[in-house]
């Protein structure tokens, strides 16, 4: 049983750390497009909505697909007043309770309440509403599948891991989010 909750959670953590790396890429594309899109305003008196709504999807796949790295790397926005002077299990219970209370369930409500939209909108290829804007809006609504589905994943991941945690595994213990460092981020800031 232990074996297989260290296995299941190392596999979910190795997606979404690709899937976190691979998209801190697009990016620096979200900030290119963005900044062809102001030269040509601006110098050029030129506008291309595709070009437009373009940045502005990559920035929504960048940020409905990293957000399960993020919660992975605990890089995501925490009140952390008490979290790092409470015990390693008290901390573990937060994070257990935390997922299975509020994460799981607003996941599965998202992707319950988005299906008929994410349905509807493949049933008729959905474009644009702009004219000359980008194609492919069902693929942008499908997002939001992928979205629930990586942070469900995680989550799991996470409750894995901190049912590893109470059952006294010191390698769980140093792993994010139960170790005593807020973040991954900020270890590599110092």
């Amino acid at each position: 049983m232990i074996n297989a909750l260290r296995a299941f959670a190392a596999v979910i953590d190795r997606i979404n750390e690709q899937i976190g790396r691979s998209l801190s890429l697009l990016v620096w594309l979200v900030a290119l497009v963005c900044g062809v899109v102001v030269i040509l305003r601006y110098a050029f008196h030129m506008s291309f909505t595709w070009m437009q709504e373009l940045y502005v999807w990559i920035h929504a796949v960048v940020f409905l697909t990293a957000a399960s790295y993020a919660m992975l790397i605990n890089a995501h926005v925490r009140v952390d007043i008490v979290y790092s002077k409470w015990s390693l299990k008290t901390r573990t219970i937060v994070e257990i309770i935390g997922a299975v209370v509020f994460t799981l369930p607003w996941m599965i409500v998202l992707a319950w309440l988005t299906w008929p939209f994410i349905v509807d909108s493949w049933a008729i290829l959905e474009g644009s509403p702009q004219p000359n804007g980008m194609p492919g809006v069902f693929l942008l609504r499908t997002m939001l599948l992928v979205f629930s589905a990586l942070m469900t994943l995680q989550c799991l991941a996470i409750i894995a891991r901190g049912i590893l945690v109470l059952a006294g595994d010191p390698v769980a213990a140093q792993t994010a989010p139960f170790a005593p460092q807020a973040s991954a981020l900020d270890r590599a800031e110092s």
